[in-house]
């Protein structure tokens, strides 16, 4: 073998392991878990500020769409911040009310027009805890329609693409407005709907997962729904409170 033929064979050779060294290479990317980021306080306000057009005190935003944009003040700050260290999962959280826990969902509660729903359709996406939104009348409608398979529905989680959702396969889900829905029949079966679902949700313990918007509380509560659940929401939401004289935002 002249050294031409050697020297071109070592450069075959180099060649083919090299080959052989990326294509190992890709595979173990390929197969490798896929790592999905997970948002601190700051980057999860930072976020929701950006794809929400919110004005918070002091950050820049420079968000290009055409969106109405979204003023914190003295009525909804506190409970802004608050959110965000809910669902970015701060410890911070459990120290701003006596007996917030992890272990336990949202109950945003508040006078009409204030901001609730706003608020917390603003935090469907995060890391820690994503979840749907649906109306309590969309749900004892549907009630109405398709009978106790829609309690079972709303009372688990819903299966969701872990792609879309921070590798997380089954989100949480909002109730919103609870307390505006009314009871409904069908086939002669009358229901309290979201009693039965909120049952349920407290049965299967996936407290934590589960949140609502209300203007509702209390007494109120209790006049929905029954003393048990009154008294077993507060072991399954934190509630957070918007002051009495808030502003209707949708005048």
């Amino acid at each position: 073998m002249t050294d031409e033929e050697l020297a071109a064979a070592i450069h075959h050779a180099k060649g083919i392991k090299a080959a052989k060294l990326n294509e190992i290479a890709y595979l173990e990317k390929l197969n490798a878990p896929k790592v999905y980021p997970k948002f601190t306080y700051e980057s999860l306000m930072a976020y929701v500020c950006f794809e929400h057009n919110v004005k918070y005190p002091g950050f820049k935003n420079e968000n290009p769409k055409d969106m109405r944009p979204y003023f914190l003040d003295s009525f909804n700050l506190e409970i802004f911040e608050t959110l965000c260290m809910y669902f970015s999962g701060d410890p911070a959280f459990e120290l701003q009310g006596e007996d917030f826990s992890f272990d336990k969902g949202i109950m945003l509660y508040g006078p009409v027009g204030c901001g609730k729903t706003s608020l917390m359709k603003m935090f469907t996406s995060n890391s820690f805890r994503p979840f749907s939104v649906t109306s309590c009348r969309v749900i004892a409608d549907e009630y109405a329609k398709e009978g106790s398979d829609s309690l079972y529905k709303y009372s688990e989680l819903q299966p969701a693409y872990p792609q879309r959702n921070y590798g997380i396969d089954a989100i949480g889900r909002l109730f919103d407005d609870l307390g505006t829905e009314d009871n409904k029949s069908h086939f002669g079966n009358k229901v309290n709907v979201m009693q039965d679902i909120l049952y349920k949700i407290y049965e299967n313990d996936l407290l934590g997962n589960f949140h609502v918007t209300t203007n509702i509380i209390g007494d109120e509560i209790e006049e929905f729904y029954g003393q048990r659940i009154r008294s077993r929401t507060r072991e399954m939401f934190n509630v957070i409170t918007f002051d009495g004289n808030s502003p209707d935002r949708r005048k």
